[in-house]
């Protein structure tokens, strides 16, 4: 890299405000969906597993993530303080380390969302998938992770040893294993969705059951719709004058692409928070409406057989049949009364009070 194509500060317009308020809104949704996941995996279910530790590891790496690029475009809103030398260099250093906890934040999110297919997939063969996917996104994840963050050894210094050409070539190395990744990343978020689908199909249960488990299964698959939309921004990262400009979308879209995912894995385990909330607003409408309203008397009493003769006979069809009773007094015969509460005090008194023999 020649001196002139040092990167520049200038002429950022509004891409630093942009990238800021964008990073703010997606870790405050992120962060929003993992504590109501903890609750529901911790006090509401008491079942918090393997995928929920993962998940906490990957919210971890996202924060530092959004730390280091909050920090940059923070210092990108300043350019007559940082656009020098040792800015430059800082502001570089900051990107450098954005990109490792983008690499660490995907492995853990991965592994966080094949956890969580493993517990509703049954049959062998997709379970072998599922893990070989998980393999082959951690192994890859912390490859990109070395090329990101150590292509130019010490991270501090990626500027200088870049305009000395003491780096691996972004062009044809960093570049390149990009696209691979952003491609993985999208191939294994669509492969672990797909797979439940065949089974679920086959699966006899309610078509409201099943709409509910294509659901979380898609919820699951959100991330990879940003990956695809990622993949056309990766060319950002070459070197040059408009370097910051340039990787700004990049920037973004690998924020809101593991935020996205995150907040898509937890908000897929919330179902018991949402049924319970259901549950507590209709019995709020319920106690209201008994409150605010006038109870209307049943028509028909609620009656009372009382002294039946028992069957010898099993019942059939949810029916008993009527036979001799060893009480020859009380053969055929029963005691009726009449119990309504509601009819008693709508009628007046004109029913009895108290069982009465016919």
């Amino acid at each position: 890299m020649a001196a002139s194509e040092i990167p520049t500060l200038s002429h950022l317009g509004s891409v630093p405000q942009s990238l800021f308020s964008g990073t703010v809104a997606i870790l405050t949704i992120a962060w929003f969906s993992v504590v109501l996941r903890v609750y529901v995996r911790s006090v509401m279910m008491r079942s918090f597993g393997w995928d929920d530790w993962t998940i906490m590891l990957a919210i971890a790496a996202f924060t530092v993530q959004c730390a280091y690029i909050i920090k940059a475009a923070q210092m990108e809103m300043q350019p007559t303080k940082y656009n020098n030398v040792a800015g430059l260099s800082e502001l570089v250093t900051d990107i450098i380390a954005f990109s490792g906890s983008y690499a660490i934040t995907g492995v853990f999110l991965k592994i966080s969302l094949g956890l969580f297919f493993l517990r509703i997939i049954v049959e062998p063969w997709q379970r072998m998938v599922i893990y070989i996917c998980m393999a082959i996104s951690t192994i890859y994840g912390f490859i990109y992770f070395g090329i990101v963050t150590f292509g130019c050894g010490d991270p501090q210094k990626f500027l200088l040893r870049t305009v000395e050409q003491k780096c691996l070539s972004i062009e044809n190395v960093t570049i390149p294993a990009s696209y691979v990744h952003t491609a993985l990343n999208a191939a294994t978020d669509w492969i672990m969705a797909l797979l439940p689908i065949v089974t679920i199909w086959n699966l006899n249960m309610p078509r409201v059951t099943k709409f509910w488990a294509y659901l979380l299964l898609a919820l699951g698959a959100a991330g990879s719709i940003v990956s695809l939309i990622r993949f056309g921004y990766v060319d950002g990262l070459r070197p040059g004058k408009h370097f910051f400009k340039q990787s700004a979308k990049f920037a973004l879209y690998s924020t809101v692409e593991p935020g996205l995912g995150i907040a898509a894995v937890s908000f897929a385990t919330l179902r018991p928070l949402f049924k319970k909330c259901l549950e507590g607003a209709r019995s709020v409408s319920a106690s209201q409406n008994s409150r605010g309203g006038r109870k209307t008397p049943s028509i028909v009493p609620d009656i009372q057989l009382k002294g039946l003769p028992l069957s010898r006979s099993r019942p059939r069809d949810g029916f008993q049949a009527f036979g001799e009773s060893e009480d020859e007094d009380s053969q055929g015969w029963t005691e009726v009364s009449v119990v309504s509460q509601d009819l008693e005090k709508g009628s007046n008194g004109r029913w009895p009070q108290s069982p009465r023999p016919i």
